[in-house]
């Protein structure tokens, strides 16, 4: 008789069910163990013939592909346009603020119609979280470097040297987030 060890891999405090899956022997059988989070006691266990193998495996990298939004073209380039006029900006924040509050209204402007277009696709929450930090006028990042500008009126070019590395790599995350997303000649639905 084969083994019936139970793993666990969440905490019992998920409302979700813990599912392992194992191979039993060189036989080919593969073990489904289902397990309800809050009640331990209760196991479901199921032995599988390697031919369900593969549906259970299409199964799981099916429902997988639909955990985050596709490649977007028109999101790319809002976030590579968005990361070029950001740097060029910044590098004039060694003049005056209030000769260049037009280009960063603009600039916000830019980077809200960026955030407000990524907002509209759906199960894009990692991207959205991170243009809120990119945006906050409270964090250390292009919302913050844009308020220190306005309160200090002009900035050393060493902090804005510095500075444009930090929010380049920021930019650089959503950019690379969004290149690395199924393209839809890819995507088999």
């Amino acid at each position: 008789m084969p083994s019936r060890r139970i793993l666990s891999g969440q905490s019992p405090s998920k409302a979700e069910p813990v599912i392992f899956v194992r191979t039993l022997s060189s036989k080919g059988r593969i073990q489904v163990v289902t397990m309800p989070a809050k009640n331990k006691l209760a196991v479901n266990v199921k032995s599988v013939g390697s031919g369900n193998l593969i549906a259970l495996s299409a199964c799981m990298f099916l429902s997988a592909c639909s955990l985050i939004a596709h490649y977007d073209q028109v999101a790319y380039e809002h976030a590579t346009n968005a990361k070029v006029d950001t740097l060029a900006l910044m590098s004039k924040a060694t003049g005056s603020y209030n000769e260049h509050q037009k280009e960063v209204e603009a600039l916000i402007t830019q980077l809200d119609k960026a955030y407000e277009y990524d907002r509209g696709r759906q199960l894009n929450k990692i991207t959205i979280a991170q243009w809120d930090i990119l945006r906050d006028p409270n964090r250390d990042s292009v919302g913050g470097f844009l308020e220190m500008w306005k309160a200090k009126t002009s900035l050393s070019a060493t902090f804005i040297a510095e500075k444009k590395r930090q929010i380049g790599d920021a930019f650089d995350q959503i950019i690379q987030l969004e290149s690395g997303k199924l393209k839809p000649a890819k995507v088999t639905e």
